[in-house]
Formats: structure tokens, C-alpha cells, sequence
């Protein structure tokens, strides 16, 4: 079990490790089984990071002191971020997805600011560390497919994601797949996620300017875990939010996905097993894309706009044009949303379907979804992020009034 996570930590070349630490069993096994084995890795430096979110009275205080005297004991740097538990609940949308936002962005904070030199290295050899494991792979792809999902979002939770750049940029917190950082990042494109390869490595691990996410827990079943923590005599706290079954992934853990284990004995691993051949599968459909629509980049410089964007991408229309003629008889438009969902440019599923143009030619004239944007300008389409809605609807009206933005 844990042979392969020693293989993936010596392959990735991994140094300097901020382990994210709650104090449960999961991230308590995490970060014994990482102390353990820091120098047959070759890890130069651990430190350990909570998340205080301000969420629970008194038992959210024990976590954060019980996690800073484990770290005390095996002598690891602690790092502790408070969040406002009142600010959590009172913005919109699911407190959930609220909470785990900001933990991410807590843990890029903690990667960012930590004066300790040794954190932050220039040769990509840094990463959070988190404890998902087979459980947590399970619970997000039965809600997935209960929702309805894409191939991308089969992938499950994914090995290895990108949160943000040391700009910040993109707020990639989010669980929802990214589907991926193509090679073409270090251009300068906007990020994704990715499930990184050794062959991957050139074009993952040179980009200084990215806080990267590793889960190497993926495959560790919760009684594999138990087993673990009992064998090292290993003690944990209980966060009693977590039997809660008001929120959406507590039901699914605690109710519905026992329930299809006793009908369907077997169904939680197969679920992890769905997400691994589906994240093999993805990878083959993105070597199409990249032989595709790779050849479509146009050569000419883009033109300034008003306002500017972001991240963009501009694609010569005739060669695109090419491109979807020579595969008429086929839709493209859902492997053109993956591509650009790859380089970070989001859109959702069914939205390259352009009414006025003919069946194999889906793609917008003018169009705009959140903050990204298509404009058509003479000879080439731009596909662009702003920082605003806003902005996004400004130049696709600009675009439309002046061919030569």
C-alpha cells in the first residue's frame, strides 16, 4: 500500500512537504508516516499546518492545541491560521464549500508567508500535502454521478492540482475538476489541475510560480488507516461536524454510500477504481485535443484591449476552421471545452453550439460566460479571462462593434 506513495515521492523529487494536519485519523497517520520516513524520502524540510476555522466552540480549540503538541513532539515547525467562523456562515452558498474554500486559501497563505526560508525553494521541489484517501475519492464521485458529471469530472479527486499562482490568480480551491495544466503552461496560460507523470514532470515541476496540492492518500482505504494507527499506537481527535448529516458529504459518507455497500458489496472501490480508468482515459482524449487544436495558435501578436484580460488565448480561425471541417461527421465542440478547460478557461458543458453556423462549426461569434469571453476579430478567435464579469461582457460588446479591438 504505502510502497507506491514512497515510489511517487522519490519519482516527484519532493524536498520541502507542508503537511495540512486537522487532527483526525486520516491527516494524524499523514503526518506520522511522512515524519517517519522524511529522510529515506530525501525530505529536507516538514512542517505542519492547521486550520483553525472558528466554526465550533471549544472543540475546534482542543483540535488546533492537540495538532501543535504532536507537532511539538516529533519536533516539526507548526503553523496555526484562525478563520472568522461568522464571516463562513454568513456569506452565500453552501457553508461547506465556504469553509473549504478558505481552507485552501488558509494553507496557500501559510505556504506564501512563512518567513522559514527552508519552505520555499526555487527548484519546484515544495507541496501541501493533504490526507483525502479512498473514502473521500468515494463520497465525491457517487456525488458527481448523482449530479451528473463529465469525463473530466469522473477523474474523481484528482493525485496532484494546482491552487493558485503566487500571484493568486484563478482561486482554485474549488473540488470541482479543473481538468489540467497542459504543457503549454509555463507560456503563461491560466491554471488547472493535472494528474502529473514522470514524462509530465517537465513542464509541472519547473513552475516556481504554483502552490501545488499533493494527495498521495488516494488509494489508502479509512481501515488501512485504522490499522496504521493502531499499529504505531497512534491517538487522534473526532470533529463532531463530522457526523452531522445536515451537510451533503456527511449524508453520503454516513447514510447513502453504506446503504450501496450492503446492496452492491464492492461499490466503493469500484467507484475509485471508475476514477482511476477514467483519469487514464482522460489522458488519452487530451493527446487528441492537444493533436487537434494545438496546431490552431496564431502566429500574430494580439492586440491591446480595453479592458485586459487576464489570461487569453488567441487560435487562427481559418486553421480552426480546418480543424472542425476535417471533422464534420463529428461534434468537436466538447473536446474544444475540454482543451480550453485544460489551460484554465472554463466553460460549461454544451456551450460551444453556435445556432447561425453550420453543424460541424460550433463555436461562438461573441459570447461570454462569467468571466471569460470569445470574440471573433478578423482572422483569429480570442478567448479570454478578465477579472470581472463585467469586464468579460464589455469585450465581447467591444468586439462586436469593432472588428479591430
Amino acid at each position: 500500500m504505502y510502497d507506491s506513495i514512497a515510489d511517487s515521492i522519490r519519482r516527484h523529487g519532493f524536498k520541502r512537504l507542508l503537511l495540512a494536519v486537522s487532527g483526525g485519523l486520516d491527516s494524524i497517520c499523514l503526518a506520522h508516516y511522512f515524519i517517519c520516513n522524511k529522510e529515506a524520502f530525501g525530505i529536507e524540510w516538514l512542517g505542519i499546518a492547521h486550520v483553525h476555522h472558528g466554526l465550533r466552540v471549544g472543540t475546534a480549540d482542543r483540535d488546533a492545541a492537540f495538532v501543535e503538541a504532536f507537532a511539538r513532539k516529533y519536533n516539526v515547525p507548526f503553523f496555526l491560521k484562525k478563520l472568522d467562523g461568522e464571516a463562513l456562515k454568513a456569506a452565500e452558498g453552501s457553508l461547506e464549500e465556504n469553509a473549504r474554500d478558505a481552507r485552501y486559501k488558509a494553507l496557500e497563505e501559510i505556504f506564501n508567508e512563512t518567513e522559514d526560508p527552508r519552505l520555499r525553494g526555487d527548484d519546484n521541489k515544495d507541496v501541501i500535502v493533504t490526507a483525502h484517501h479512498a473514502g473521500d475519492q468515494a463520497e465525491t464521485m457517487y456525488m458527481r454521478l448523482r449530479r451528473g458529471t463529465t469525463l473530466a469530472g469522473l477523474r474523481g479527486i484528482q493525485e496532484f492540482r494546482v491552487l493558485s499562482n503566487s500571484q493568486g490568480d484563478a482561486g482554485l480551491a474549488s473540488e470541482a475538476p479543473l481538468e489540467g495544466v497542459m504543457e503549454d503552461r509555463a507560456t503563461g496560460c491560466n491554471q488547472g489541475e493535472t494528474s502529473p507523470t514522470q514524462d509530465d514532470k517537465s513542464f509541472v515541476f519547473r513552475l516556481s510560480s504554483f502552490v501545488f496540492l499533493y494527495r498521495p492518500f488516494l488509494s489508502v482505504t479509512r481501515q488501512e488507516l485504522l490499522a496504521y494507527a493502531r499499529e504505531n499506537n497512534l491517538e487522534w481527535v473526532e470533529d463532531e461536524s463530522n457526523a452531522d448529516v445536515n451537510f451533503a458529504r456527511n449524508r453520503i459518507r454516513h447514510k447513502m454510500l453504506p446503504r450501496l455497500e450492503r446492496e452492491c458489496p464492492g461499490a466503493t472501490a469500484q467507484l475509485c477504481r471508475i476514477a482511476a480508468l477514467a483519469d487514464r482515459a482522460y489522458g488519452k482524449v487530451m493527446e487528441a485535443c492537444a493533436g487537434l487544436f494545438g496546431t490552431c495558435p496564431c502566429n500574430d501578436t494580439p492586440r491591446t484591449s480595453n479592458p485586459e484580460p487576464r489570461a487569453s488565448i488567441t487560435l487562427d480561425k481559418k486553421k480552426l476552421r480546418k480543424v472542425l471541417l476535417a471533422h464534420e461527421n463529428t461534434d468537436l465542440s466538447e473536446m474544444f471545452r475540454l482543451w480550453l478547460s485544460e489551460k484554465g478557461l472554463r466553460f460549461p458543458i454544451g456551450f460551444f453550439y453556435g445556432p447561425k453556423e453550420p453543424a460541424c462549426v460550433k463555436i461562438p461569434h461573441h459570447a461570454v460566460y462569467r468571466r471569460r469571453a470569445i470574440v471573433k476579430i478578423g482572422q483569429s478567435v480570442r478567448i479570454c479571462e478578465f477579472g470581472s464579469p463585467e469586464e468579460a461582457e464589455i469585450f465581447v460588446s467591444c468586439g462586436k462593434k469593432n472588428k479591430g479591438l
